[in-house]
């Protein structure tokens, strides 16, 4: 019977060490509210347990022990959850999430909340697989618990919690994993912070969904649809596309997540994602074609009265050598276009002023203004986009100041990236002077004729199609963007606005400091960050409300750095 452990530890330092130790699995939480750093299973520990020869097995567990913690309400929010955090870590189809009763329930309180609890999740599960769960439901509890639950039809496994003097634990014996209490016993790096469990040679274990394949290992398909979505869990039922990817947009396959669902590994604008995508929007990446070898040229028909003289016979004739392929010929590549020149307004105009409201397509043209020197220290940069920020004075200045018809979001993300050294454009070439520039024209810029003003949802297409020409890459967590601002780089939010003709929206992320922090979760993981705006308020920190990208409002949205 394999032997293995739960833990709200995280094992990744221990795995080595367990397998050595004989332990087959580890089971870990997913949770949504938890304030315990390293409980919650993620991607990076559940790959790298997976390497080291362990299965998984994970329990959605935030608090799970009063009667406010169950209800169909709350297994209905719950399922949701679930069901995202295991398409992050990669549950394949046919594993489980366990579900903890953490208490010693009567069976009137079980079939009261419980089990309607139970219920909510099975149909949340069904509606995500269209009407078949791809994943299986298990419950971690008394005997009683397991018992009672486990006489639904969805119930797949049982999980006997440590506790033996609860009700119909002792003699409970129907279970797929049990666990037992920890008396003092140590184990690798995780002390005495786990539970030893035994189970059933089949418990709903997994192992992650291409847990083993690397960046650049995967077999190619590109996308063959106008656009599609990358998600974060294989169902368009619950959660938002964490991106859209364009047609023609490369991905490397990790393996089946679901029926007619595939996880994915993605290479944009300088990151890499992991995600879930619709296996009909991908198109598989035909093969080199091989053109066949060219015959041989006809033997020349004899002269009808002189015989050809014998060749020479050679003293050993050479073994035949292989006919390498012969490679159809590539396309002709097309030309490269020229490297795109900035398109801006002449700098230091005496009307684009903080005070003022005339300028505002021009940079911040005043001659006291604070800039960042983008080859100084990182710690000398934080200091300086802190007093640029300070400076431009967001709350006050009436260039960001909202009008009855207008707000600036994008003049003021665009005079701190303009001061900080990078071009976040407030003016963009139009179509027409782009073909010229492709024809290696010189293009001057005239406002409203070569050029035209940039609105934030403007800024979204650009950032994404243009902006790493520019020094911009795209990022794909919280973390990542506030580190990078956290670093003296330039961070920014933007999304674009799904209501035709009008505008996204664009916060800027600025550096922490001691009275003022990005918002992050019981691990460390950045779920808010430290942004500014100018917008419906002007906030020098703070921004249109947590998560405001998430909106429905918007169709898209991104982070985007400039280090």
């Amino acid at each position: 019977m394999p032997e293995g452990l739960s833990t709200n530890r995280n094992c990744e330092s221990a795995a080595a060490c367990l397998v050595q130790a004989g332990r087959k699995f580890v089971i870990r939480y997913h949770s949504r509210t938890t304030v315990q750093p390293e409980k919650r299973l993620g991607p990076r520990e559940a790959a790298l347990l997976a390497r080291a020869g362990l299965s998984l097995g994970t329990v959605y567990q935030d608090r799970a022990q009063q009667a406010a913690d169950f209800g169909a309400a709350r297994g209905e929010v719950d399922g949701i959850s679930a069901l995202i955090y295991a398409g992050q870590v990669g549950q394949p189809p046919g594993s489980a999430v366990y579900f903890a009763v953490d208490t010693d329930f009567s069976a009137a309180q079980i079939r009261e909340f419980v089990l309607p609890y139970f219920i909510a999740i099975a149909n949340v599960f069904s509606r995500a697989g269209g009407g078949t769960p791809y994943l299986k439901i298990g419950v971690y509890g008394s005997g009683l618990a397991c018992r009672l639950v486990g006489q639904l039809p969805f119930a797949a496994f049982r999980w006997l919690a440590e506790a033996t003097g609860w009700r119909e634990s002792a003699a409970y014996a129907d279970w797929h994993v049990k666990q037992h209490r920890n008396t003092g016993q140590q184990l690798c790096a995780l002390g005495s912070g786990f539970q030893r469990c035994e189970a059933r040679e089949s418990f709903g274990q997994f192992k992650p969904v291409g847990f083993d394949i690397e960046s650049g290992q995967g077999e190619l398909r590109r996308v063959k649809t106008a656009e599609a979505n990358l998600r974060s869990l294989p169902t368009t039922q619950f959660g938002d596309p964490q991106v859209k990817l364009p047609q023609g947009q490369a991905v490397r396959l990790m393996g089946r997540s679901a029926p007619g669902w595939v996880r994915v590994r993605v290479s944009m604008g300088g990151s890499e994602v992991i995600g879930h995508m619709a296996e009909s929007v991908l198109q598989t990446v035909a093969a080199p074609v091989l053109a066949p070898a060219p015959l041989p040229a006809a033997a020349p028909a004899p002269a009808p009265t002189v015989a050809p003289a014998p060749p020479a016979v050679p003293a050993a004739a050479p073994a035949a050598a292989p006919v390498a392929p012969v490679l159809a010929p590539a396309p002709t590549p097309a030309p490269a276009l020229p490297r795109l020149p900035i398109a801006q307004m002449p700098e230091n105009s005496p009307s684009a002023r903080r005070n003022g409201t005339g300028g505002r397509a021009s940079p911040i043209g005043e001659a006291s203004r604070k800039t960042r020197d983008p080859a100084a220290s990182p710690a000398t940069r934080v200091v300086q986009l802190k007093a640029l920020a300070d400076w431009l004075a967001v709350e006050s200045s009436a260039r960001y100041a909202r009008t009855p018809d207008a707000t600036f979001c994008n003049v003021y993300a665009a005079d701190y990236g303009y001061l900080a050294g990078t071009y976040l454009p407030r003016v963009w070439w139009t179509h027409p002077a782009l073909l010229r520039l492709a024809r290696g024209e010189d293009v001057p810029v005239l406002y409203g004729d070569t050029v035209r003003e940039m609105r934030a949802d403007d800024l979204f297409a650009w950032l994404v199609d243009m902006g790493p020409m520019f020094g911009w890459r795209r990022v794909f967590d919280g973390s990542a963007l506030q580190s990078a601002a956290n670093a003296g780089g330039v961070g920014v939010i933007c999304a674009d606005r799904l209501a035709a003709g009008r505008s996204g929206h664009i916060t800027v992320v600025v550096p922490e400091d001691a009275d003022h922090k990005a918002q992050r979760d019981a691990d460390g993981h950045v779920t808010q960050p430290l942004q500014s705006q100018a917008g419906a308020v002007n906030r020098r920190y703070g921004s249109a409300g947590n998560s405001w990208w998430m909106s429905s409002d918007f169709v898209d949205r991104g982070f985007f750095v400039h280090d």
